[in-house]
């Protein structure tokens, strides 16, 4: 498991936040190799959600997302080739599934997870993707995956949930 980022560990919920990560665990698919928690899909996560859309931090589609993560993963290795570069593995990005996606989706989506382990983690929601695309765009916008892809987004979303309660 990474470690939270770092501007959450003072969070008076940091705990709670943690308990997230760690319960309702399942694999992403029958034969699956990675465990990711199932979030349900209530109103704290919901409106965790529109705020990090209203700070346009959220990427939609696998494919879009996979094409950011790749990009960065290749920045982040030039820049550890560089002396004196320690890049430690802490969350700064979260991929947020519907509950409705095919094996071959969920098999894509454990790849991507598994190539950025060092700083990705994944979640299933609750919810069907047109639920998902409905929780922020407010239009019927089928959404299986979303990324959050930047750090103080992170743990502004990992925030609003703490204040919202941190319920399964």
């Amino acid at each position: 498991m990474l470690k939270l980022p770092k501007g959450i560990l003072t969070h008076p919920n940091v705990a709670g936040i943690d308990a997230r990560f760690n319960a309702n665990l399942r694999l992403l698919f029958n034969k699956g190799r990675l465990q990711v928690p199932q979030w349900s899909f209530d109103e704290a996560l919901q409106r965790a959600l529109q705020k990090t859309y209203d700070s346009k931090q959220l990427i939609q589609g696998l494919e879009a997302i996979e094409a950011h993560l790749d990009a960065e993963l290749k920045g982040l290795k030039a820049l550890q080739s560089q002396p004196g570069q320690n890049q430690k593995q802490r969350l700064s990005r979260l991929l947020i599934l519907s509950n409705d996606g095919s094996e071959r989706f969920y098999h894509s989506a454990e790849s991507l997870l598994i190539r950025h382990g060092d700083r990705a983690l994944g979640c299933i929601v609750d919810a069907t993707s047109e639920q998902l695309g409905l929780s922020f765009t407010k239009k019927s916008n089928p959404t299986k995956a979303l990324l959050i892809h930047e750090r103080k987004a992170l743990e502004g979303f990992l925030s609003a949930l703490a204040e919202n309660g941190v319920a399964q």
